[in-house]
């Protein structure tokens, strides 16, 4: 159950970057590259662990990690 609300609260808090990028983007004047790549790393940081999350509860806690 606490797996389930971790990986539900990931979800959120990387749809919330998102939404928080778009929405800057054009207040302050538009997008310049160091920006896109400083929300590429986060939002792919975030989504990468709730990824994992969703593969751990589908394999009750047997998955096998590959580097």
């Amino acid at each position: 159950m606490r797996l389930r609300h971790a990986t539900t609260a990931q979800d959120d808090l990387s749809e919330g970057v998102a939404s928080a990028f778009i929405k800057a983007a054009p207040l302050e004047g538009g997008i310049n590259g160091k920006d896109v790549d400083d929300f590429v790393k986060e939002f792919r940081d975030l989504r990468k662990t709730y990824h994992k999350r969703v593969i751990w509860g589908m394999g009750a806690g047997k998955v096998d990690w590959r580097d």
